[in-house]
């Protein structure tokens, strides 16, 4: 089986691995205006249609089947150092013969160049395989653009002299050939979105646990099975590490309560967002928009939203080639982003999507800077603080209401001329 095969029929799917059952955050509920309001935002970044500045290309070279994207050298390999795992690949390949239509990947490939000849080939589905499950080979695929998804496939084993069918669980990493993607200043914020928001807070890394739950919780195990879990989790944890890679959650509250969350990871200055689920009405709209502030606040370049669906383009994503998103990725990747909240562990999302000005008081104390104690204001002899009158630019007092001292001694308005005449009664 050639990794470049000419790759045949667009029907052939892998079971388990269709659009229906691989969505990355793709059940949320649009409720929100179609038309949301654009947000320009104002950190100044590379947009989607501006492409990355590259240095003097060199002329392009050919490729050629090397050591490590020959199949038949790698399966020598698989055979003296892994020989369980190349028996687990032939009795997939023997029993599913929709995956001789789709690149099988294992740790011994250049994975680089198997998307360079993917790309050469324009490879037009979404899917390539591999049996390699552990959290490393999964980072490696996170860095170099892959959205590592998993399905189970039928096998048929002898057990006790017995034919038995099992299932076998493999990776479905997939390139998209037309990817969904935007950067964070161009997100589409609805009325109602801005309306509801300031209800609802946003953290980081809180509660990576309680995410995965919620999206069991909300779609089933879908792709998400178990040993996919252990092994996000020990990447989160940095159990298990390649390059920049890191994995992350984001979680939305509500009365310290989680309503909404998705788990994504970052490669340089690109954040990916893999799954994710809501438990109240327009909640994953929220935390969407909101996380979108947040990547613009950190000054990320390119949000990777996966296989396009009807509400990512509401939100104001755009349809990219497989090509164009792969320049990106690859020079994006090795910039610099720290994805955190800034300011405290939690930050109310109308800060983020409405401005310091529009939210309630007791949440704006979440960015207003310490008051220094030192300074005190003025106090006249009597121990009471100083009220002036407001002036003009020409040093004369405003007209206007000047209200009683602390003791109630004086009651009722006191107006100033332009002169600084005072006019008035005084009880």
């Amino acid at each position: 089986m050639s990794t470049c095969d000419s790759l045949g029929s667009s029907s052939a799917k892998v079971e388990g691995a269709g659009d229906e059952g691989t969505t990355q955050k793709g059940d949320y509920p649009v409720e929100e205006e179609n038309q949301g309001e654009a947000n320009p935002g104002e950190i100044k970044s590379t947009h989607l249609n501006e492409h990355p500045k590259e240095e003097e290309e060199a002329e392009p070279q050919a490729l050629t089947l090397d050591d490590d994207i020959n199949i038949s050298l790698i399966i020598e390999r698989l055979s003296r150092e892994e020989p369980e795992a190349l028996a687990k690949i032939y009795n997939l390949i023997r029993n599913n013969n929709c995956l001789h239509f789709y690149p099988l990947l294992t740790p011994y490939h250049n994975i680089k160049k198997i998307v360079d000849l993917l790309i050469e080939e324009n490879y037009e589905h979404e899917n390539t395989w591999c049996v390699h499950c552990d959290g490393s080979f999964i980072s490696q695929l996170l860095y170099e653009g892959f959205i590592p998804v998993a399905t189970k496939q039928k096998v048929y084993k002898v057990e006790n002299n017995q034919m038995k069918m099992v299932r076998e669980c493999l990776l479905i990493p997939k390139i998209h050939f037309i990817r969904s993607c935007m950067h964070p200043s161009e997100i589409h914020i609805s009325k109602k979105v801005k309306k509801k928001c300031k209800g609802y807070d946003i953290t980081v890394d809180r509660d990576f646990d309680g995410v995965l739950q919620g999206i069991v919780e909300k779609h089933g195990q879908n792709w998400v099975y178990p040993f996919v879990q252990k092994e996000f989790k020990r990447i989160f944890e940095k159990e298990v590490t390649y390059k920049n890679v890191c994995m992350h959650s984001v979680e939305l509250w509500c009365d310290d309560i989680l309503v909404a969350g998705e788990i994504g990871c970052t490669v340089g200055s690109i954040y990916t967002s893999l799954t994710g689920f809501q438990r109240k009405n327009s909640a994953g709209t929220i935390q969407l928009c909101a996380l979108a502030k947040l990547l613009q606040e950190q000054k990320f370049d390119l949000w990777d939203l996966g296989m396009l669906l009807p509400y990512k383009k509401t939100i104001g994503s755009k349809e990219i080639a497989m090509k164009d998103f792969f320049k990106m990725h690859r020079e994006f990747r090795h910039r610099s982003a720290d994805f955190r909240v800034p300011f405290r562990d939690k930050l109310n999302c109308a800060v983020l999507i409405k401005g310091k000005a529009d939210v309630r008081p007791e949440v704006r104390q979440e960015v207003r800077p310490e008051v220094n104690p030192e300074v005190q204001p003025e106090r006249n002899p009597e121990g009471n603080p100083e009220v002036q009158p407001e002036r003009n630019p020409e040093g004369n007092p405003e007209k206007g209401t000047l209200k009683c001292n602390q003791k109630g001694t004086q009651k009722g308005t006191l107006k100033c001329n332009q002169k600084g005449t005072q006019k008035g009664t005084q009880k």
